[in-house]
C-alpha cells in the first residue's frame, strides 16, 4: 500500500515537472502557434482528468454524497472534469474543425458547470471546517461579509462596468455575468473557508484542506486571467495563462491525492 501511495504522488508530480518542461520548451516560438503547441493546449488537462479521477476514487471513500467532506471533494472533482471537457471541445473548434470559437458554445457549457462545481464544493468546504461556529464571532462576521463584497467589487470593476451587452442575447449576458460572478463567488468561499477556520484546523486534515483551498484560489487566478486577457484580445494559447491553469490542476491533485492518502492511513491505523 505504502509503494502505492508513493506511485500515485510521483506520477502525479512528473506528469507536472514534464509539461511545465513542454511549456518551457517552446516559449521562445510561442508566437508561431506551432504544432507543439497546439498538441500541449490540447493534452496539458489530462492532469485536471488525473485529479478528477483521484478526486472521485477518494470522495467516494470519504461517504460521497452521505457525508460533507464526500460532498466537497465530489464537487471539486467534477469541476476538475469539467474543465478537461471545457478544454478539449475548445481543442477540437481550434485544430480539428479549423473555425473560430462560437460563443457561447459547449465549452461554455462546460467551463461554466465547472464554475458552478466549484462554488458547490466551496459551500461543502465551508461546513467541512466548522464555518458556523466561526460566524458566532462578530469579527468574523465582519470578514465573512467584507470578502465577498471586495472580490465581487473588483469582478465589477475589471470586467463588467464598462461592458456592452446584447440583451436579445440572453445567454450571452448570462454568461458574461455569470462568469466573473461565479468566480467570485466560489474564491470567495475558499477564502472564507480558510480565513474563518484557520484557528479550528487542526490534526491530519489540515494539511490538504489548506491545499485544496489554495487550488481553488489559483483556479480562480487563473480563470481570472484569462477573463481579462479575452476582454482586451490580448490571449495567446501558449503562454503563462495556460501556465497558471496547469498549476491550479497540479494543486488541487495534489489535494484529492492527500485525501486520498488521509484515508487509508487513518483506515490502516483502525484496522491495525
Amino acid at each position: 500500500m505504502k509503494i502505492l501511495k508513493s506511485k500515485l504522488h510521483v506520477l502525479v508530480a512528473l506528469s507536472f515537472l514534464g509539461f511545465v518542461g513542454w511549456w518551457l520548451s517552446f516559449q521562445r516560438i510561442v508566437e508561431n502557434q506551432s504544432i507543439t503547441v497546439q498538441w500541449f493546449g490540447g493534452t496539458y488537462g489530462v492532469l485536471a482528468l488525473m485529479g478528477a479521477i483521484i478526486g472521485l476514487v477518494t470522495a467516494l471513500k470519504w461517504g460521497g454524497f452521505k457525508t460533507i467532506l464526500g460532498k466537497a471533494l465530489m464537487f471539486v472533482s467534477l469541476g476538475l472534469l469539467f474543465q478537461e471537457f471545457g478544454q478539449l471541445i475548445l481543442t477540437y473548434y481550434i485544430y480539428g474543425s479549423h473555425i473560430q470559437i462560437p460563443y457561447p458554445s459547449w465549452g461554455d457549457v462546460a467551463y461554466f458547470g465547472s464554475t458552478l462545481s466549484y462554488i458547490c464544493g466551496g459551500i461543502f468546504l465551508t461546513k467541512a471546517v466548522g464555518i458556523k461556529f466561526s460566524l458566532k464571532n462578530v469579527k468574523y462576521k465582519a470578514v465573512a461579509f467584507l470578502v465577498p463584497a471586495i472580490l465581487l467589487a473588483i469582478s465589477y470593476a475589471i470586467f463588467l462596468f464598462h461592458h456592452q451587452y446584447d440583451f436579445g442575447k440572453p445567454l450571452t449576458v448570462f454568461l458574461d455575468l455569470g462568469y466573473p460572478i461565479g468566480d467570485a463567488i466560489y474564491i470567495s468561499l475558499a477564502v472564507l473557508a480558510y480565513l474563518l477556520s484557520s484557528r479550528l484546523l487542526g490534526g491530519v486534515m489540515k494539511p490538504a484542506i489548506i491545499i485544496l483551498i489554495c487550488g481553488l484560489f489559483l483556479q480562480y487566478v487563473a480563470d481570472f486571467n484569462f477573463l481579462y486577457q479575452s476582454s482586451r484580445g490580448t490571449y495567446l494559447a501558449g503562454k503563462y495563462a495556460d501556465l497558471l491553469y496547469l498549476i491550479a490542476y497540479f494543486v488541487t491533485t495534489t489535494a484529492m491525492v492527500r485525501f486520498y492518502l488521509i484515508y487509508s492511513n487513518l483506515k490502516a491505523s483502525t484496522n491495525g
